[in-house]
């Protein structure tokens, strides 16, 4: 499961994995360049106070489609960044689905959908957009599970207007949003962290957990 991903996933979720482990929100980010290899990683620094040099942090914007698009060239000049392709945890959501039309991104890959924030509907929202022909593919249903586990967990700890920012993960993944609430009661992530887990093996317990519930419904 988790060896099988391919690289740009697994630099995704292990940038969404440090970010919750560091207090923000768990969101990952990867860009490839026009040979499919990864050339830039970002994560949600929304709460971090640590800045690392061309990276926000502490910041509302701090966004981790935003920091991964700040370390790669996007001017006009690289003609090449037109074949980018940017991947996240989290459908991105309405700041960040700019920042990728503007830095000359054509193509969008997310793990999970955000039914409250995720703002790749607007691919077609006016002239320019649409003139910029991008593609959207998202979501897969294993990493969306893994990821609604996450965000869900972050979200009933910080405790703060959960079931309006929860309600719209869990009518489109139920599964998702039910293992990380089960999580959450048990402290499982919390214990994870503490105990400095790899990534990988949560990966892995979530899924065949995932799966064991689908087969048992």
């Amino acid at each position: 499961m988790w060896e099988s991903l391919p690289e740009q996933w697994k630099k995704c979720f292990e940038e969404a994995w440090t970010a919750y482990c560091s207090g923000s929100f768990p969101i990952g980010a990867a860009i490839t360049d026009e040979n499919g290899e990864v050339i830039s990683t970002g994560r949600n620094k929304v709460y971090e106070k640590n800045y690392e040099e061309g990276q926000v942090c502490s910041n509302k914007i701090a966004h981790a489609e935003i920091n991964a698009i700040l370390k790669i060239d996007n001017l006009e000049t690289n003609k090449n960044r037109k074949k980018y392709s940017i991947y996240s945890t989290m459908e991105p959501c309405a700041l960040c689905f700019g920042a990728i039309v503007m830095s000359g991104i054509k193509n969008i890959h997310f793990a999970a959908g955000d039914g409250l924030a995720g703002a790749t509907n607007l691919i077609k929202a006016n002239d320019y957009i649409a003139g910029k022909k991008m593609a959207v593919n998202g979501p897969i249903t294993d990493m969306e599970i893994v990821q609604l586990v996450l965000k869900t967990d972050f979200v009933l700890r910080r405790g703060h207007d959960t079931e309006r920012i929860i309600a719209p993960w869990k009518r489109n993944c139920p599964i998702g949003v039910a293992i990380g609430e089960n999580w959450f009661a048990k402290r499982k992530l919390q214990e994870a962290k503490h105990t400095g887990k790899p990534f990988g093996d949560i990966f892995d317990e979530l899924i065949i957990e995932a799966r064991a519930r689908v087969h048992t419904t």
